[in-house]
This record gives C-alpha cells, sequence and structure tokens, in this order.
C-alpha cells in the first residue's frame, strides 16, 4: 500500500510531452485500477525488434526525448530507477509519435544527495553503484547510456549467464567500442554512451548536457514558428484568465479527451516555447521568444500572464496549461466533449455535480482537498441550485452561452444513455479509492 500510495503521488503531478499521464484510481474488492494515458504505437524495444536496424538519426530523436523525460523527473527530486527501452512507448502508430516514459513502480522521491540502498531495477540496467546498493539519482543516467548502447548496437554492453556474473561485468568490465557495428557508429554516438556508462556517477554526463551534446543537436531538428503564429500563441497567453479552481480542473479533463492527432501542432509549438528544455515555459523562455519574433511586449506582463494562468505562485506553464491557454475552442467546446466531461464529474449519473460528486472526482484524480475547498468549487458557477451543477449550469461556467437552449434537451439524453454505459456500471460497484488512505 505504501508503495502505491507513493506511485500516485509521483504520478498525480508530472506534466511532460514525454511522460506517461495518470488520470484516475479506482478500487474495488481486489485491486486498484489505475487509468492512465492510452498509448497505442507500442515498445520502443518491439519496434527497434521489428525493424531490426534504426539509424543513428532515429535514435538520437528517441534519446532526446529519453533525455528531457529524465531531466525533468530529476528537477521534481524524482528518480525513476527502471529506464530502459520497454518502458517507453509510442502514443499512436504514427511514424512521429511521441515516445512516454512509463511504469513509475519502482521510482521514489530523492534529494539531489539522498543516498539509496535498495537494490531494484532491470540487471542489465543496473548502474554499478546499485550492484553495491549505494547510489543516488544519477543512477538513472548510467541506465539511459545501456538504453543507447542497445539501439545503436542491437546488443547490451554488459552480459552474462547468471545475474551474479552479469554484476561483476557491470563492476569491473568496460563497455566494448572496438567491434562490429561499433566501427561504422560516428565517433560523437560513441563519446556520449561512454559518457553516460562512466562508472564513477560523479563523471558521467548528466540528461542536462547530453541534450545539448553535438550528437543529439544534430539529429534534432530546431522547432520552427512563424511571426503570426507566435502573436496569436502570446495573445492567447495574454488574454487566458483562470481564476476559478472548478474550471482549471474541467479544462485539465478536456486535454484528455483530445486526441492526439489535434495537440499534434500545439506540441511542436510547446517545444519552441520551452527554450531550455525543462517540460515547461518560464519567464525566460517567453523573453527569448519575444525576442526572437520581435514582439512589443513587456517584461512586467509576463509576471501578469504567470498570475492570470494559475491559482498559485507558479512561475511556469506546464503542458496541460500551454494546451488549453492556446487551443482554439472550437476543438474542444463542443456538445459532445462538455458532455463527455460533465459526465466525468457526475459520478452517480444522477444529471447533477454535487459536493460529493467532486470530492470522489478529486479523489480519483489523487488529489486531496478539504470539504471547504470543494464547496468553495461548487459555489465558483454562481448558478448551482441546491449545491448542485446542471450541465446547463456546467456550460455557463465554460462560458458556452450559444449551448443553452440545447442544455436541458442534452441533460435528459444524457441521463437516459449513461446509465446503460459500461463505465456507469463500473463505478456504481467499484469502491473509490478513500481520501483518508492516499494521505
Amino acid at each position: 500500500m505504501k508503495l502505491l500510495h507513493r506511485e500516485l503521488e509521483l504520478l498525480r503531478d508530472l506534466d511532460h510531452p514525454n511522460i506517461v499521464k495518470f488520470y484516475e484510481v479506482y478500487q474495488d474488492k481486489c485491486y486498484f485500477h489505475l487509468v492512465m494515458e492510452y498509448c497505442s504505437g507500442g515498445e520502443v524495444m518491439e519496434k527497434f525488434v521489428k525493424e531490426k536496424h534504426l539509424t543513428e538519426a532515429e535514435t538520437a530523436k528517441i534519446m532526446s526525448k529519453a533525455f528531457s523525460a529524465v531531466k525533468y523527473l530529476h528537477e521534481r527530486g524524482i528518480v525513476h530507477r527502471d529506464i530502459k527501452p520497454e518502458n517507453f512507448l509510442y502514443a499512436s502508430k504514427d511514424a512521429d509519435a511521441e515516445i512516454k516514459l512509463i511504469d513509475f513502480g519502482l521510482s521514489r522521491f530523492a534529494e539531489p544527495h539522498e543516498t539509496l540502498s535498495s537494490q531494484v531495477g532491470t540487471p542489465y540496467y543496473v548502474a554499478p553503484e546499485i550492484v553495491k546498493a549505494s547510489y543516488d539519482y544519477r543512477c538513472d543516467y548510467w541506465s539511459l547510456g545501456v538504453m543507447m548502447y542497445i539501439l545503436l548496437c542491437g546488443y547490451p554492453p554488459f552480459d552474462a549467464r547468471n545475474t551474479a556474473e552479469l554484476a561483476k561485468e557491470i563492476l569491473n568490465t568496460q563497455p566494448d567500442f572496438g567491434s562490429y557495428p561499433w566501427t561504422s557508429i560516428s565517433q560523437s554516438a560513441k563519446e556520449l554512451v561512454a559518457g553516460l556508462l562512466n562508472k564513477e556517477p560523479s563523471k558521467r554526463i548528466t540528461a542536462e548536457k547530453a541534450l545539448s551534446h553535438s550528437w543529439i543537436k544534430k539529429a534534432d531538428k530546431p522547432c520552427k514558428l512563424d511571426h503570426k503564429r507566435a502573436e496569436h500563441i502570446i495573445e492567447n497567453l495574454r488574454h487566458f484568465s483562470i481564476k476559478k479552481q472548478l474550471k482549471k480542473e474541467v479544462l485539465s479533463v478536456l486535454i484528455t479527451h483530445i486526441e492526439d492527432k489535434e495537440i499534434k501542432q500545439l506540441r511542436e509549438n510547446f517545444k519552441y516555447f520551452d527554450k531550455h528544455n525543462t517540460g515547461e515555459i518560464s519567464i525566460a523562455d517567453l523573453k527569448k521568444v519575444i525576442k526572437e519574433q520581435h514582439l512589443k511586449i513587456k517584461s512586467s506582463e509576463l509576471q501578469e500572464i504567470m498570475k492570470s494562468i494559475h491559482l498559485d505562485d507558479a512561475h511556469t506553464i506546464s503542458f496541460s496549461e500551454f494546451l488549453f491557454v492556446t487551443m482554439d475552442s472550437k476543438i474542444y467546446l463542443t456538445k459532445q466533449m462538455l458532455m463527455n466531461v460533465f459526465h466525468h464529474f457526475d459520478v452517480d449519473n444522477t444529471g447533477f455535480i454535487t459536493t460529493k460528486n467532486l470530492k470522489e472526482a478529486m479523489t480519483r484524480s489523487a488529489k486531496h482537498m478539504s470539504e471547504e475547498e470543494i464547496e468553495r468549487m461548487i459555489l465558483e458557477t454562481q448558478y448551482s441550485k441546491d449545491g448542485k451543477i446542471s450541465f446547463e449550469d456546467f456550460c455557463l461556467l465554460m462560458k458556452v452561452d450559444e449551448y443553452r437552449k440545447e442544455a436541458d434537451e442534452l441533460h435528459q439524453k444524457m441521463k437516459s444513455t449513461s446509465k446503460n454505459s459500461s463505465i456507469s456500471k463500473f463505478r456504481r460497484n467499484s469502491q473509490f479509492f478513500k481520501a483518508e488512505d492516499a494521505k
């Protein structure tokens, strides 16, 4: 239970283009059910085995995204401890699909100088210091090195008949760069792999430095953005304002219903704005974009942009926040989309969102809110009656005035159809993950 709670706490706040997104958790009599982002493209390793060969450029693109994901985790004090190609999935079957880091079962929070001792991980990928049972977050860099080595040549840098012998190889043997196919692989690639597979953690190349390595830079085409589009995004940021917690929660759920093809271009835009490859957009990033694009906006306005997007004192824009700020409202403010999101919060299918519903929805999302916070969210609509939010109130909250006339019709349709849906049945027969347990 402790490990499960830790994994949920880790997953809840992760928001990066190359890290799988956690949505909800359910509990029944036998299991906990974690609802995650659906990645239909299969494992990176599966694709590698199927194609039997990846070019250096293809490998560099994969590794660039892997480095970015691990860098993001480490900046949040999280060590993954099971980095390998099998734990990266393609978001879709498209040729240019994003890869997503998964499986946080062995992950944990760790202070920068904290020493860990649990000997965990997949044997081929564990760092020498894990074998010695004294390590820190830098063990992930070694695993990235093993992953890169395998993708480039097709076999692991260390191999043996059993785990004990493999451990000795990892501790005492240097990786081979002299035999085929390494003789035909660029010197730049070999330098990066060797830097990652340094047995001394303090001398090991970091994910941050790897992202600026010439081998990665050569294959990683710089994102481009035309002036008009950049200006449009900045204008969206300037005029967006979110002062209501419920509306922010609604938008975060809305994003999960958008198909990957709809956000493909926005993902590229996000990469252009994320100048420091942190998985977030800072004020420094915005300043750089403004300078590059010769946009007229004062530095003082950037502080106001951050305040208008957040309900707290955050100073960066996450991937999801960037999506719902810059996305065309015609894509997500549709009748069906709003109905789907309303149903997400109307967990008992009564046609209303109540305080109890919101509490359960937040608990499923591993978000722990007080009774006062939940009550405040209900009152935020200004239209709720008797502590209930109807679908019409919901549309008004999202400022979709044109749907008011159809609200009653949709309300009745939703009540009649939702009772027969499989997810409704599952929700009624399942015990929701308890907030007090999650703490």
